[in-house]
């Protein structure tokens, strides 16, 4: 079983699904040719299809704003020799094929309104095929169907049709009178019948994978494992699609069985009393979709969309090395969630919470902190309120002799966490659920931006709101006793030097995944400091089990289940197991000391009798042992120095 599924980038998934789809729909041009549509049934759910021209060379004015968001040139995304591409979708805006149309398509169909020449008989003819390819094997997925009415979004491809008209009737398509005229559909509405523009989102379905030939396509062309039900395979393609002995591990040993109970947690990671969670926990959730409809567009959003850098999934590298961004989406950290913010950075709730009986649940911090269940901002919470339930559930209960609850500061290690340091505003709620504590948190990594070493900031109350403040930067404002410290190492976490800190956690680290954990995980051994991880799935906390094994021979605790998980599902690859950020929390256990080995005595007994060893142990003689000698006693400096007072000195 492939333990990186999950962890990789979603964009380039999505891209080779893309390609290769292309490649086999210009593969089956010629099968299609000529096959009869006519007798598909009509797709009931979208009888309206629409026909897209997507000019790559400018792009749309809501790709341009997202583009311009989060500070990627549109020539990055541009594809050379590819100027205009044609997507068909249905009208909710999932996709159902798409071709590229050849730079210069306009400029061929010349002047005049007969459309007889040769560039209009060429785009009609590239129109129809895809609609034909379309109509027998969709995308996305689904039966074969075919629509009853198509939208043209371009003028001028409207035209074309228009001019050709008996190819779509062909087809038993009916061509709308009119052009939308941009990247807009159009609704018509049910009283006058006159069209009226709608805001319109491509949705694009999670990218799966074969586990035997690695293939990308949409989860509807694939089919599970017969006997797990988690592990996909093409559908009548690979023969071992219907056999349980396919979904086998690494070394080649049945996992069907191990598989299936990863599959039962589904049910209990996606109980959430959030109303969008049937949507959030869905196997083809769409999470571009999902930030398009809650408008979700800015702050700390942006690092849950596909657009935004990453140094994790190596997109945009440069452009994050360049640029001084990382301390520019602090601003407003919860975006368009103006409620929520002024809830979250301005008000404190009196009754706070008893240490005696912590939140251990998403309900009853909703409810205390008087934010609805409707607001996604769970989303952004996640990583702190997973931070909470460690210090205030599982602590006290694996390290009970820590006594973690009656600590009146703690510092806190936070390593290889590239997204929860991106976040930082949304962990002030640690200062708010725990009052009588002051944190220093740590953040620790080599895929922290360059800029942000040795950087030493504080979160703080200031003029009646949370602010991000950075004492170097001209601040004279005195920290008050809220406030949290926060401190940043560009740097792998066995090469950082300094003061042993109380608690050490880590999100999503993929421990398999990255070779710095063989130097890291020994150094945590030698500190012997609680270590906690929160984990995607079962499986990333079974192979992680694996290299904490070889690296120091101790061992991992069992996964739990975590209260505080994030609500979005995370699309698995080749595999249906359920995805979530902090799913499972599980937490370091230390090779034992090996005890120090005890000298013999160097004098002999006072009876000079010494056992034969060849004697019976009954019959031996038993010889007195001598007392160990007192262990030394190692004084401290300042009671030298009071020592030193006390002794009588000889005058001269």
């Amino acid at each position: 079983m492939e333990f990186s599924s999950a962890y990789r980038d979603p964009l380039l998934a999505f891209a080779e699904a893309m390609s290769q789809w292309y490649r086999r729909y210009r593969d089956t041009l010629s099968q299609n040719c000529g096959a009869s549509v006519t007798q598909l049934p009509v797709d009931r759910a979208s009888p309206r299809w629409i026909l897209h021209l997507l000019n790559c060379a400018t792009p749309p004015p809501a790709a341009k704003a997202r583009l311009e968001q989060v500070a990627i040139d549109p020539s990055e995304l541009r594809f050379e020799g590819v100027d205009n591409v044609l997507i068909l979708t249905n009208s909710s805006g999932l996709p159902l094929g798409f071709d590229v149309l050849p730079g210069d398509w306009a400029s061929s169909l010349g002047r005049g309104e007969a459309g007889q020449g040769e560039g209009v008989m060429a785009t009609t003819q590239r129109i129809l095929e895809l609609l034909r390819s379309s109509m027998k094997a969709p995308m996305y997925g689904g039966l074969a169907r075919r629509p009853q009415t198509l939208t043209v979004s371009d003028k001028k491809l409207h035209r074309v049709l228009s001019s050709g008209e008996k190819s779509l009737s062909v087809l038993k398509v009916a061509l709308l009178p009119e052009a939308v005229g941009g990247w807009v559909p159009i609704d018509v509405g049910p009283e006058t019948g006159s069209p009226r523009p709608r805001v319109f989102n491509m949705r694009w379905p999670p990218t799966y994978y074969c586990r035997c030939c690695k293939k990308h396509s949409f989860l509807s062309q694939l089919k599970p494992c017969a006997g797990c039900k988690a592990v996909l395979f093409c559908a009548g393609c690979c023969p071992g699609a219907t056999l349980p002995q396919a979904a086998l591990d690494s070394g080649g040993h049945h996992c069907c069985k191990r598989l299936s109970l990863y599959m039962r947690r589904g049910e209990q990671l996606a109980l959430l009393p959030f109303p969008y969670a049937t949507e959030t926990t869905s196997e083809d959730f769409d999470v571009e979709d999902f930030l398009f409809k809650n408008k979700l567009s800015s702050g700390y959003w942006l690092h849950w969309s596909l657009l935004v850098r990453s140094p994790r999934f190596q997109l945009h590298s440069s452009l994050e090395q360049s640029k001084d961004l990382w301390l520019s989406d602090h601003s407003e950290p919860y975006g368009p969630l103006k409620e929520e913010a002024n809830i979250l950075l301005s008000h404190i709730p009196h009754n706070s919470p008893c240490l005696s009986a912590p939140l251990v649940s998403w309900s009853q911090y909703m409810s205390w902190r008087g934010l609805s269940l409707t607001s996604p901002v769970s989303v952004l919470l996640s990583s702190a309120l997973s931070t909470y339930y460690i210090i205030t559930s599982l602590v006290p209960q694996d390290f009970p002799e820590m006594n973690i609850l009656n600590k009146q500061s703690l510092k806190i290690h936070i390593i290889e966490s590239y997204r929860e340091f991106h976040t930082l505003m949304s962990f002030w709620e640690l200062s708010v659920l725990l009052p009588q504590m002051t944190f220093e948190l740590s953040f620790i990594g080599e895929r922290l931006p360059q800029k942000s070493d040795k950087q030493q900031l504080f979160l703080q109350k200031k003029s009646g709101g949370v602010s991000l403040v950075n004492p170097a930067v001209g601040s004279e404002e005195k920290a008050d006793r809220r406030s949290i410290r926060i401190k940043v190492y560009k740097r792998a976490y066995h090469m950082l030097l300094g003061p042993k800190p109380d608690l050490v956690i880590g999100f999503s680290p993929a421990i398999p995944l990255h070779d710095l954990w063989l130097s890291a995980l020994p150094r945590l051994q030698s500190l012997r400091v609680p270590a906690y991880f929160c984990e995607l799935s079962e499986l990333s906390c079974e192979s992680s089990q694996q290299v904490m094994s070889s690296a120091t021979g101790g061992a991992l605790s069992s996964p739990a289940l975590n209260p505080f998980h994030s609500p979005l599902r995370i699309c698995g690859g080749d595999n249906l197991l359920p995805w979530y950020s902090n799913a499972f929390i599980f937490h370091l256990i230390y090779k034992p000391l090996a005890p120090c080995p005890q000298r013999p005595s160097l004098t002999s007994n006072k009876a000079g009798v010494h056992p034969d060893p060849q004697q019976p142990a009954n019959q031996r003689v038993a010889t007195p042992q001598q007392n160990p000698p007192p262990e030394s006693f190692k004084m401290t400096r300042r009671e030298r120095k009071r020592t030193a007072r006390n002794t009588h000195h000889k005058r001269k």
